[in-house]
């Protein structure tokens, strides 16, 4: 077992997989017909797609940074009847086999806040308790995401966030730093709001010695999104997220960078050609299985 890792400049990026999980199709590919999108990613009997929860980690600036926490161990019992978590040793396990533990952890930057990228920033024990899993980072999200979490002014907001409140209580207000707009995390290691999955979805951009990678997040969250009328259902912003994906797709394309995906069970990360209407990808790293579970590693 290994975690692939890219070397960016002077910065290494390790290819963490909170575990694997299952999500309903239609809801992932939105208006686009069955007869495409189940070509590439196939659906089970009840519409489900198998989907990954790669979660970054950077190690740049002295500074160990971990990019979305992925579903953790906190569904509910009825939550894991639907999503069926394929997890393992989860983030813990991957830490451990790069040389680390969840208290190395200084900083989590998260996308945003659906449960599937911010389930992890808490461990539920054996007795039903929730503790702070990465006790000692500060975790970064955009002010108005965090305003839209933990208070919804619509049933549609108190739906897809009605998780928030679980995983954010036990972090208190010394572990969570608002951000308000692109914001630089560390020299190498910066944030760019995107908008169009949520109104402040953010993307995390590494840059280091000429070389990049941008984790995509759910601007694209599999390979099939990188074509640009693909998007989701869960996306409040179709419109934005088209111009978003379409900016920066051209961006990285131009410069030759990676990206890495959060959810595609196939790639991990790769390289984009050919140009931001007709993106492909090469170079790509396998999305890696879950560590199993070791003795070490909680």
């Amino acid at each position: 077992m290994y975690i692939p890792h890219l070397d960016i400049g002077e910065a290494s990026v390790h290819l963490l997989n909170d575990g694997f999980w299952w999500d309903d199709g239609g809801a992932n590919f939105g208006v686009v017909p069955k007869d495409l999108w189940a070509k590439e990613k196939p659906a089970d009997e009840h519409n489900r797609i198998h989907m990954s929860l790669v979660c970054p980690l950077i190690l740049a600036d002295r500074e160990v940074i971990l990019v979305d926490t992925g579903i953790g161990n906190r569904l509910s019992a009825r939550e894991k009847e639907i999503h069926r978590p394929e997890r393992g040793a989860g983030l813990g396990g991957g830490l451990h086999l790069v040389g680390l533990e969840p208290a190395d952890v200084t900083i989590v930057v998260l996308s945003h806040l659906h449960f599937d990228h911010c389930g992890g920033v808490v461990n539920r024990s054996d007795a039903g308790t929730l503790s702070v899993a990465f006790p000692k980072a500060r975790h970064l999200v955009q002010r108005s995401e965090w305003n839209v979490a933990l208070h919804p002014t619509n049933d549609r907001d108190a739906a897809a966030y009605r998780h928030a409140r679980e995983c954010f209580e036990p972090l208190g207000e010394n572990l969570v730093d608002l951000l308000d707009g692109p914001t630089a995390v560390t020299p190498s290691v910066r944030t760019v709001v995107t908008g169009g999955h949520t109104p402040a979805h953010q993307c995390v951009v590494v840059e280091s010695a000429g070389a990049g990678l941008v984790h995509l997040a759910d601007l694209v969250p599999t390979i099939p999104h990188l074509r640009p009328g693909w998007a989701a259902a869960y996306d409040l912003d179709p419109i934005g997220l088209l111009e978003a994906k379409t900016r920066l797709l051209a961006e990285v394309i131009t410069r030759k960078w990676w990206v890495s995906f959060d959810h595609d069970d196939q790639v991990a990360s790769g390289r984009l050609c050919g140009n931001q209407r007709r993106p492909e990808i090469t170079d790509t790293i396998p999305t890696p299985e879950p560590v199993r579970r070791l003795a070490s590693a909680f």
